[in-house]
């Protein structure tokens, strides 16, 4: 066994959620990413992933090990990179695409720190929360919400988002609050169309591993989170945030959280690029940049995988 190769293929794993994306990414058959990850684990000892029919997740014992995984093939990257390239930096033009309520909260203030880090590179970032075509849109790199789509592209998992259902004390003082997840049937939200899907966001509440989804009706539906954020402070129906976003206007008392005890689904987060583009210097800092970047400022409203 090639211990390198197999660390580089359950790191894969890991990142991806899948044996499928990870032996595409890899070029490599399905079998034979499966059967170095049960050569690794024979090695150390110990289990490293739990499979299930749907996902594929790192135990106590592969997290702790994908962590130090990740550092090693960084630095063996990181020193390859440098003997290729010679003394010269990451250079020319970047473009990236990140939903928006990221762009403006995590992405922009920390930006000086990167363009600073990597002189030679240009950067131009787009705000979105529609689901670009990397390839038409000649994007290099985006941030991606929600689960994948099999479209052959290189994702690096950065965690689980967290969500909060929350309306404004307008809101609450027009039309209650409700005490059941049943009750939201005679309540108003604002509708959310999910870039991934194309399709309104439902409202689902999970509690204990119980799951119950709500029909909620909506007067008013947007594609765009800033303004959803904007309705939802305004008191136009109950929504769905992010709970990153959400935080400030809870604390201050701009909005409330609705049914306390349930809670909503998380939302993985994946950095994305193309397998042309995997390659390039200027993508790959930037990829871990904004990998590290987003653990730091989302630390507390993320859930790692």
């Amino acid at each position: 066994m090639d211990r390198f190769d197999a660390m580089h293929a359950f790191v894969r794993v890991v990142d991806s959620g899948s044996y499928t994306q990870a032996a595409r990414q890899l070029n490599r058959h399905k079998a034979t990413v499966s059967q170095q990850i049960q050569q690794l684990e024979h090695w150390l000892g110990a289990r490293l992933l739990t499979r299930t029919t749907r996902s594929v997740t790192p135990t106590p014992e592969g997290l702790d090990y994908y962590h130090h995984a990740c550092t090693i093939l960084q630095q063996v990257d990181d020193a390859e990179s440098r003997l290729r390239q010679g003394a010269s930096a990451p250079a020319g033009p970047l473009r990236v695409n990140v939903p928006v309520a990221l762009g403006h909260r995590v992405f922009v203030p920390e930006l000086r720190n990167f363009l600073e880090r990597y002189p030679k590179v240009s950067l131009e970032l787009s705000c979105s929360d529609r689901a670009v075509d990397l390839v038409q849109d000649g994007v290099d790199c985006a941030v991606r919400g929600g689960d994948l789509a099999d479209s052959g592209l290189v994702a690096r998992r950065v965690g689980d988002l967290r969500f909060v259902l929350c309306a404004a004390p307008r809101y609450v003082d027009a039309h209650g609050l409700p005490d059941t997840p049943q009750a939201l049937a005679r309540h108003q939200q604002i509708g959310f169309v999910l870039a991934s899907s194309g399709k309104q966001r439902p409202v689902r509440l999970l509690q204990a591993g119980e799951a119950v989804d709500v029909s909620v009706p909506a007067r008013f539906v947007t594609t765009d989170s800033a303004a959803a954020l904007s309705a939802g402070l305004d008191g136009l129906g109950l929504v769905v945030l992010a709970e990153f976003v959400a935080a400030h206007h809870l604390a201050s008392g701009a909005l409330v959280r609705v049914l306390p005890r349930w809670h909503s689904p998380s939302l993985p987060l994946h950095l994305v690029t193309t397998n042309r583009h995997k390659r390039m210097a200027r993508v790959q800092v930037f990829m871990d940049w904004a990998h590290a970047l987003m653990l730091r400022r989302l630390e507390s409203y993320i859930e790692r995988v």
